[in-house]
């Protein structure tokens, strides 16, 4: 038996955040039933409301809608295709957004409970040139 603490009292506790990225995303091949594809590690410093910094990290599949409005976030811009692609001459890490973080239901165990990212704040660019302060 491990002694490492269990995961449910590291997770964030719901609530609105603002979260920057703190490295280059990570993709990594894995494999499933409909054969292999790719999912994308991000690595934030999350801050609350009392300026207590803690981390979080997610892993997207890109087909999931959350990717395609978290990396409208950090500046990507959609493409005809209606495809979101960050350009590669954008320095994305140190970028900032706001978001939620809610606890999900594990698909495979019902009896855990996984932190993740929701209603990620995509800024209007035409509207709002403030940056989301750190």
């Amino acid at each position: 038996m491990s002694d490492l603490p269990d995961y449910q009292s590291r997770r964030l506790p719901e609530g609105t955040y603002t979260f920057t990225l703190t490295k280059e995303p990570e993709k990594r091949r894995k494999s499933g039933e409909a054969g292999e594809f790719i999912t994308v590690l991000f690595t934030f410093k999350v801050t609350g409301n009392n300026e207590t910094k803690r981390w979080h990290s997610e892993s997207f599949i890109p087909w999931n809608e959350n990717y395609g409005k978290l990396l409208k976030a950090l500046g990507g811009k959609e493409r005809e295709d209606g495809t979101i692609h960050l350009s590669d001459e954008l320095d994305i890490v140190g970028s900032s957004f706001k978001a939620d973080i809610i606890h999900a239901v594990d698909d495979n165990d019902p009896q855990k409970k996984w932190a993740r990212l929701a209603n990620i704040q995509i800024a209007n660019s035409d509207e709002d040139e403030e940056e989301i302060p750190f």
